[in-house]
Protein backbone atom coordinates (compact mmCIF):
# COMPACT_ATOMS: atom_id res chain seq x y z
CA UNK A 1 0.00 0.00 0.00
CA UNK A 2 1.22 3.12 -0.72
CA UNK A 3 1.36 6.73 1.17
CA UNK A 4 0.03 9.53 0.14
CA UNK A 5 3.17 12.43 -0.60
CA UNK A 6 3.07 15.29 1.69
CA UNK A 7 5.46 18.11 1.75
CA UNK A 8 7.90 16.27 4.25
CA UNK A 9 7.51 13.31 2.36
CA UNK A 10 8.24 15.59 -1.14
CA UNK A 11 11.19 16.78 0.15
CA UNK A 12 12.89 13.63 1.62
CA UNK A 13 12.28 11.73 -1.75
CA UNK A 14 14.08 14.83 -3.46
CA UNK A 15 16.68 14.37 -1.14
CA UNK A 16 17.51 10.67 -1.85
CA UNK A 17 16.95 11.77 -5.57
CA UNK A 18 19.67 14.18 -5.73
CA UNK A 19 21.44 11.80 -4.21
CA UNK A 20 21.64 9.86 -7.27
CA UNK A 21 19.55 6.83 -5.51
CA UNK A 22 17.59 4.49 -7.88
CA UNK A 23 14.10 4.85 -7.93
CA UNK A 24 13.42 1.82 -7.28
CA UNK A 25 15.08 1.43 -3.73
CA UNK A 26 13.26 5.07 -3.30
CA UNK A 27 10.04 3.97 -3.73
CA UNK A 28 10.61 0.48 -1.65
CA UNK A 29 11.81 3.26 1.31
CA UNK A 30 9.41 6.06 0.89
CA UNK A 31 6.37 3.64 0.57
CA UNK A 32 5.05 4.95 -3.10
CA UNK A 33 5.22 4.09 -6.21
CA UNK A 34 8.11 4.55 -9.00
CA UNK A 35 5.60 6.66 -11.35
CA UNK A 36 5.41 8.90 -8.04
CA UNK A 37 9.39 9.15 -7.48
CA UNK A 38 9.27 9.88 -11.41
CA UNK A 39 6.73 12.95 -10.48
CA UNK A 40 8.71 14.23 -7.69
CA UNK A 41 12.02 14.44 -10.25
CA UNK A 42 10.50 15.97 -12.80
CA UNK A 43 8.81 18.44 -10.91
CA UNK A 44 10.75 21.79 -9.70
CA UNK A 45 8.46 22.37 -6.38
CA UNK A 46 5.68 20.24 -4.46
CA UNK A 47 3.15 22.53 -5.75
CA UNK A 48 4.55 21.35 -9.68
CA UNK A 49 4.01 17.61 -8.09
CA UNK A 50 0.56 18.35 -7.12
CA UNK A 51 -0.54 20.00 -10.60
CA UNK A 52 1.25 17.33 -12.51
CA UNK A 53 -0.71 14.62 -9.72
CA UNK A 54 -3.93 16.75 -10.58
CA UNK A 55 -3.35 16.41 -14.42
CA UNK A 56 -2.61 12.58 -14.63
CA UNK A 57 -5.47 11.50 -12.69
CA UNK A 58 -7.79 13.64 -14.31
CA UNK A 59 -6.13 12.22 -17.54
CA UNK A 60 -6.71 8.41 -16.00
CA UNK A 61 -10.27 9.20 -14.79
CA UNK A 62 -11.08 10.47 -18.47
CA UNK A 63 -9.12 7.40 -20.36
CA UNK A 64 -11.19 4.74 -17.62
CA UNK A 65 -14.57 6.82 -18.29
CA UNK A 66 -14.07 6.68 -22.04
CA UNK A 67 -13.10 2.80 -21.75
CA UNK A 68 -15.89 1.89 -19.75
CA UNK A 69 -18.76 3.34 -22.41
CA UNK A 70 -16.11 1.48 -25.61
CA UNK A 71 -16.77 -1.50 -23.03
CA UNK A 72 -21.11 -1.43 -22.91
CA UNK A 73 -21.07 -0.15 -26.32
CA UNK A 74 -19.63 -3.47 -27.41
CA UNK A 75 -21.51 -5.88 -24.95
CA UNK A 76 -24.76 -3.99 -25.21
CA UNK A 77 -25.73 -5.64 -22.02
CA UNK A 78 -28.85 -4.99 -20.15
CA UNK A 79 -29.10 -5.15 -15.75
CA UNK A 80 -30.25 -8.67 -15.12
CA UNK A 81 -32.80 -6.69 -13.13
CA UNK A 82 -33.85 -4.23 -15.57
CA UNK A 83 -35.04 -5.15 -19.07
CA UNK A 84 -34.26 -3.31 -21.99
CA UNK A 85 -35.89 0.24 -22.57
CA UNK A 86 -38.65 0.22 -25.69
CA UNK A 87 -39.72 3.17 -27.59
CA UNK A 88 -42.96 3.46 -27.85
CA UNK A 89 -44.48 5.79 -30.64
CA UNK A 90 -47.15 7.88 -30.44
CA UNK A 91 -49.62 9.42 -32.94
CA UNK A 92 -51.47 12.43 -33.00
CA UNK A 93 -54.16 13.92 -35.58
CA UNK A 94 -54.34 17.59 -35.82
CA UNK A 95 -57.28 19.42 -37.44
CA UNK A 96 -56.63 22.83 -38.18
CA UNK A 97 -60.28 24.70 -39.11
CA UNK A 98 -59.51 27.88 -41.26
CA UNK A 99 -61.63 31.08 -40.79
CA UNK A 100 -63.68 33.15 -43.47
CA UNK A 101 -60.76 35.52 -43.70
CA UNK A 102 -58.06 33.04 -44.17
CA UNK A 103 -60.45 31.45 -46.91
CA UNK A 104 -60.89 34.61 -48.96
CA UNK A 105 -57.33 35.39 -48.97
CA UNK A 106 -56.86 31.68 -50.66
CA UNK A 107 -59.40 32.35 -53.07
CA UNK A 108 -57.79 35.72 -54.24
CA UNK A 109 -54.32 33.95 -54.19
CA UNK A 110 -55.51 31.08 -56.47
CA UNK A 111 -57.25 33.69 -58.59
CA UNK A 112 -53.91 35.70 -58.78
CA UNK A 113 -51.84 32.59 -59.58
CA UNK A 114 -54.43 31.25 -62.26
CA UNK A 115 -54.17 34.88 -63.94
CA UNK A 116 -50.54 34.87 -64.33
CA UNK A 117 -50.36 31.15 -65.49
CA UNK A 118 -52.71 32.72 -68.65
CA UNK A 119 -50.46 35.70 -69.05
CA UNK A 120 -47.36 33.43 -69.46
CA UNK A 121 -49.28 31.03 -71.45
CA UNK A 122 -50.12 34.24 -73.90
CA UNK A 123 -46.29 35.18 -73.87
CA UNK A 124 -45.12 32.03 -75.20
CA UNK A 125 -47.51 31.54 -77.36
CA UNK A 126 -46.26 34.78 -79.06
CA UNK A 127 -42.55 34.18 -79.16
CA UNK A 128 -43.29 31.07 -80.54
CA UNK A 129 -45.08 32.07 -83.57
CA UNK A 130 -48.31 30.09 -84.83
CA UNK A 131 -47.28 26.71 -86.17
CA UNK A 132 -47.08 25.98 -89.83
CA UNK A 133 -48.24 23.02 -91.01
CA UNK A 134 -46.46 21.66 -94.17
CA UNK A 135 -47.91 19.93 -96.51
Amino acid sequence: MTIKITEKTYKAIRILIESKTPYKEIADYMNVSVASVQRVATSETYEEYKAQLGGYYYKKKAEAAKAEAMKKAEKKEYPKDEPPVQVVEHRQNVTIQATHYMMTEMQKTNELLTLISNKLAFIIDELTGPVKKEA
